[in-house]
């Protein structure tokens, strides 16, 4: 089993859940508290409303983001490609799945660069699957060549398939004959 190096690496989720979360959860306390006071009161009741709403909004897109960073971890299991999900594990057998490559833009990443390339998993019945080949949360770097190598021949044994045969290409000379 090889787990691929795309989403958060260890030291942002240690810095998120180790950090950011206790710290907004004592922000979110103190605000909850002085709005609750301001909600009981018969003067302005709406104050509170007003304190309390933009911390519930930041609140609701965080947690959105960690789901969203959360389900971004892959490995690959033999010709399984598995993908952790919010709750258990979403497997997609890449032998029988419909698999390309394409560009985009990252959505919810501080990369500021050009468009990236993206592995996509169609298996019927499901909705597609985008493993990133340059991921964005870590600085655009091309997956290691043990991975792509992985990749190749979980997708095709012999690599007849045109996108194992890249995969494994770019894993034998990742630098493209540059050096």
């Amino acid at each position: 089993m090889v787990r691929l190096d795309v989403g958060w690496p260890k030291g942002t989720w240690v810095a998120y859940l180790g950090c950011a979360i206790p710290a907004l959860v004592l922000v979110n306390l103190v605000v909850g508290a002085i709005g609750l006071m301001f909600l009981t009161s018969s003067e302005f009741p709406w104050i509170g409303v007003v304190m309390m709403l933009p911390f519930l909004i930041l609140d609701m897109w965080i947690a959105l983001a960690l789901a969203y960073h959360y389900k971004n971890a892959f490995w690959v299991d033999g010709r399984v490609l598995v993908q952790r999900a919010l709750f258990g594990r979403r497997s997609h057998d890449l032998s029988a799945a419909q698999v390309s490559v394409e560009t985009a833009r990252p959505m919810m990443a501080t990369w500021l660069g050009s468009a990236l390339p993206r592995l996509v998993v169609r298996v019927p019945g499901r909705p597609p699957v985008k493993v990133w080949l340059r991921d964005p949360f870590r600085g655009g770097t091309l997956l290691p060549p043990h991975q792509l190598a992985t990749l190749a021949q979980a997708i095709a044994p012999d690599l007849r398939h045109p996108v194992a045969h890249r995969l494994w290409t770019l894993a034998s000379d990742p630098l493209n004959g540059i050096i």
